[in-house]
């Protein structure tokens, strides 16, 4: 799907790789619809991106169940990149539970609820495009990123699901599961002893590059994969086979399903 002259609804838009996703679609003609509990930031952005700002916290339900009605009282959506997260780095028990409610709700069940509201919406307009933001987390889960990793690993499958059951309409799904992005995130985990360890060795062994990946460049490769109508963007190269091979169980039912009459919407 063209990016020009679509309306998108980005989520944690105010800062990081979310802010970068939404300069990159304003500036190849899309009109951005921005969201992220930094209402100051988010109305800053709005203007020098001719968008539309919406302060949300996404770890408030009643919040994310009002939000698709809310943004498209002014006008309707052609896309949504769910890109928000929260990046809970340390051990399991030393978690409190809110912070495991808030991490599920903001990294996965925010996603679910705003695809839930939005899919019908978009076959019905007979155009479309849903954008879910995972992790190498996803992947391969390290010490002290337990909780994050199994939100994101949850987000990777659910994408897996939305495809299957948008088959045979026009609307489409790219997963894009990444590894360490230049941001405030990454800064964060690697303040965490027995996380950095991990991933100091990861870089050793070449399995991770040293340098962290550009924004700027990676929200590039989103938009290009939306315009291609590509399923997976997996960056660093470095995680490409692991994805792969993590993908072989869901591409094997996708193959095993193919001809059969499971359309449900």
């Amino acid at each position: 799907m063209q990016v020009r002259n679509t309306r998108v609804l980005v989520t944690g838009a105010s800062r990081g790789l979310g802010k970068s996703i939404a300069e990159v679609l304003a500036r190849r003609g899309a009109t951005v619809a921005l969201v992220a509990r930094d209402g100051a930031a988010l109305e800053i952005l709005a203007k020098e991106l001719d968008g539309k700002a919406y302060p949300t916290d996404l770890s408030d339900p009643a919040a994310v169940e009002a939000l698709i009605d809310r943004v498209e009282a002014d006008g309707p959506l052609d896309m949504l990149v769910n890109n928000a997260g929260l990046d809970h780095v340390g051990l399991l028990p030393d978690a409190s539970a809110q912070s495991v409610r808030d991490v599920l709700q903001v990294n996965l069940i925010a996603p679910m609820e705003l695809c839930r509201q939005l899919m019908p919406r978009l076959v019905a307009r007979g155009r479309g495009h849903i954008v879910n933001v995972s992790s190498m987390g996803a992947l391969s889960i390290t010490p002290g990123l337990t909780l994050y990793g199994t939100s994101k690993a949850g987000l990777s499958q659910f994408t897996h699901g939305l495809r299957q059951e948008l088959r045979g309409t026009p609307v489409g799904t790219t997963l894009v599961q990444l590894g360490s992005v230049k941001t405030d995130m990454i800064d964060n985990i690697r303040e965490f002893g027995p996380t950095r360890r991990v991933i100091e060795r990861f870089e050793r062994w070449r399995m991770q590059p040293r340098e962290a990946l550009d924004p700027t460049a990676v929200a590039d490769t989103i938009a290009d994969a939306v315009e291609r109508g590509a399923k997976y963007v997996n960056l660093p190269r470095q995680i490409v086979v692991t994805a792969a091979l993590t993908e072989l169980p869901r591409r094997l039912t996708e193959a095993m399903i193919t001809g059969l009459d499971v359309k449900t919407i």
